[in-house]
């Protein structure tokens, strides 16, 4: 096991300086159970001089060409790069995921700084002919504008992929971009925001830490509205969830392999959040068996462990979630197939069987290895179930029967849904809005407007 450094003091930082804050919130290393870092919180009045200093610094962005913008990327993607082991090390501390996990989190995040860069390299301009009442043929140039301020709260669940997905398109698109993780996440992204920081301007990148917004549940990378003056966008990158929907006709092993490859700590399972399953009640117990047989094969152990699959829970807090949200399903009436057993922060890689349909392990985020599948009688059925739970990260649905699979494509608020079957040949319909190989040239036209330039 690799030991801890001394705790650093992580503090917002706002035009290179370090800002003061009146509260702060002690982050255990969840390897150790020590004291990894203290927090210094900013309140309603340090994310307004954050944001205030955003919009000050927007003249020095609009003046970089998109050339400059896309070598920020790519310098900001090489730093990150280089500093893999750092970064992994606090991953695996604040968040608890395998050092394997939290190295392809890194390079995903790299990827993601280098694949906007690329694409923002492509992206052009074009001449549009307009007719209006009092002029006829005017050649305008319609190009993209900046939005202005965008605020980005990554989730604590994968704080480096989240940021890198909120801040790329962000700096690409050539707006200024204040990022506000949660304690939860604030070790971690305060190391990129000081990588991003030593690339662009001076008071482009603001960073500070607060408590206040939304949590880890909600839809997938909601684009909201902020509501605060001076911001134009909020990023928030919030997951949703994943549902597996299995009909009676369905591959098992290909099923089964699906919902639990790459293991729980994979880059893009934690970006989609907890999985669930539905399975037709004459397939179930095929299914349980062969997922059961799956997460026997993930490794539980030390976080640094090279062949950990299945690392520690952030803390004690989440320990418990999981374990009441066994405890209930189970007296509600679900079966634990396997696992079921927490220890300390480490969770035992969990199968339940016949878990009902409002159990908390449904309607609620997971932190831990769990594995909840709930029977279904009919399509239906099936469709209620997979609707009703809200916005999702990911559906995928398993039949051969292709019309089947695209009624629940159709009816489901999700990111992504995967068709698997004879008849679907494995593809996806998805909007770019889960995974880090969505469509950077969507991340980066979102954050910008239309701007008509007209020509006479």
């Amino acid at each position: 096991m690799v030991t801890a450094q001394a705790e650093p003091h992580v503090t917002p930082v706002v035009e290179g300086e370090p800002l003061a804050a009146r509260d702060a919130v002690d982050v255990r290393d969840s390897v150790t159970g020590d004291l990894l870092a203290t927090v210094a919180l900013g309140g309603s009045e340090a994310v307004a001089t954050a944001l205030a200093a955003a919009e000050a610094a927007r003249p020095s962005v609009r003046e970089t060409t998109v050339a400059g913008r896309a070598s920020w990327c790519e310098r900001i993607a090489a730093d990150v790069r280089d500093r893999e082991a750092e970064l992994a090390d606090a991953l695996v501390r604040e968040t608890g995921v395998p050092i394997t996990s939290a190295r392809a989190e890194v390079a995903a995040a790299a990827d993601q700084f280098d694949r906007v860069g690329d694409t923002l390299r492509s992206l052009t301009g074009k001449y549009r002919t307009w007719t209006t009442p009092d002029r006829g043929g005017d050649n305008s140039l319609v190009t993209a504008a900046p939005l202005g301020v965008v605020r980005c709260r990554p989730a604590g669940r994968a704080p480096l992929a989240t940021a890198a997905l909120q801040v790329a398109p962000a700096l690409a698109a050539g707006n200024t971009a204040v990022l506000t993780p949660p304690p939860t996440a604030a070790v971690t992204t305060s190391l990129l925001a000081e990588t991003v920081r030593s690339t662009v301007p001076t008071g482009v990148a603001g960073f500070v830490p607060a408590a206040d917004g939304a949590g880890d549940d909600g839809q997938a990378d909601a684009v909201l509205s902020a509501g605060a003056v001076g911001v134009t966008r909020l990023e928030q990158w919030l997951g949703g969830g994943a549902t597996t929907v299995v009909y009676p006709d369905t591959d098992l092993d290909a099923a089964a392999a699906a919902i639990t490859a790459g293991g729980p700590s994979a880059v893009g399972r934690r970006l989609v959040g907890a999985t669930r399953v539905l399975a037709h009640e004459s397939v179930q117990a095929g299914l349980v068996e062969r997922l059961a047989d799956r997460v026997a094969d993930w490794e539980t152990g030390d976080p640094f462990g090279e062949s950990t699959v299945v690392g520690t829970l952030p803390d004690g807090a989440a320990a418990r979630r999981v374990e009441r949200q066994v405890d209930d399903a189970v007296a509600a009436g679900a079966t634990v197939v396997r696992g079921g057993e927490v220890e300390g922060r480490t969770c035992q890689p969990t199968v339940l069987a016949d878990v009902p349909r409002e159990s908390a392990l449904r309607r609620e985020r997971v932190p831990g290895p769990v594995v909840p599948v709930t029977p279904f009688e009919s399509a239906g059925t099936a469709l209620r179930l997979a609707t009703q739970t809200g916005p999702l990260g990911l559906v995928r649905v398993f039949t051969d029967r292709h019309s089947l699979a695209m009624d629940v494509a159709d009816a489901v608020d999700a990111g992504r849904v995967q068709i698997h079957g004879s008849g679907a040949a494995d593809t996806e319909a998805s909007d770019g809005r889960v995974g880090l190989d969505g469509d950077a040239t969507a991340a980066i036209e979102r954050l910008t407007r239309t701007k008509r330039v007209r020509t006479r």
